[in-house]
């Protein structure tokens, strides 16, 4: 099954295989900023719906209440394209063992309807070429859950993996690892990192962190040679986190 919808790629070397110094993972190439409620009404306004555009964001909010509702009711709830399920992770040392916050988190799975994978079977790849060896952060995982949905724990790790991201001084204030939150402000993780690498940091989101959307920035002067740069480089992550 084909259809006009393409997904362009750009492959890079995947620095997680040790034995296999050619073998690459794809990035795909996104069109614009993360999409809304405010795009998804656009869209349903664009097909020349009854419906006013504001109607239509309100019935979606009212709509993504409803779903929370089910969740915290421990129930799960499946629509046209995912089912949600609530899930907790982490381990209990015994069958006697209470909740414990710090151990253990609320979750939930997200796995697509069989609606969804078909349209996902009809979209072609295109790969672009090879990405640059410039710096990026490809990816953070939040260490309490092991998800890489975008969502990170306020005061547990994330896991940052990407290209030139090492920290060359943990003690310089100007460099290291920043949590953006909604207003701008900059939390910056005090913590000595676990683990600092050029291509992955390990690193303590701090207790400051507001709970909502944030953005994961680095900073740092590390060029990948003998030398610094001669000034600090900003590499922000591509996507809207969400601290919870």
């Amino acid at each position: 099954m084909a259809n006009n919808n393409q997904w362009q790629v750009y492959l890079r070397p995947n620095t997680l295989t040790k034995d296999n110094d050619k073998d690459c993972i794809a990035d795909v190439h996104l069109n614009g900023a993360t999409l809304t409620n405010e795009d998804v009404a656009q869209r349903i306004v664009s097909e020349r719906s009854e419906y006013r555009k504001d109607t239509i964001i309100n019935i979606l909010n009212l709509r993504d209440n409803a779903v929370k509702a089910f969740i915290q009711e421990c129930s799960s709830f499946r629509d046209g394209l995912v089912q949600i399920t609530p899930r907790v992770s982490g381990v209990w040392e015994n069958e006697a063992s209470a909740f414990d916050p710090a151990v253990h988190k609320r979750t939930v799975d997200l796995v697509p309807t069989a609606d969804l994978r078909n349209t996902l079977d009809a979209i072609s790849v295109k790969v672009m070429g090879t990405t640059s060896a410039a710096a990026r952060i490809s990816a953070i995982t939040d260490s309490a859950t092991g998800l890489k949905d975008g969502t990170i724990t306020i005061g547990d790790d994330i896991i940052i993996d990407g290209e030139k991201i090492k920290i060359t001084d943990e003690t310089d204030q100007n460099q290291g690892v920043f949590i953006v939150d909604a207003t701008g402000t900059e939390h910056r993780v005090t913590r000595r990192l676990t683990v600092n690498k050029p291509s992955q940091i390990i690193a303590r989101v701090p207790s400051s962190v507001p709970a909502g959307a944030v953005t994961v920035k680095i900073k740092t002067n590390y060029s990948g040679n003998k030398a610094p740069l001669s000034a600090i480089r900003e590499i922000s992550y591509g996507y809207e986190c969400t601290a919870v």
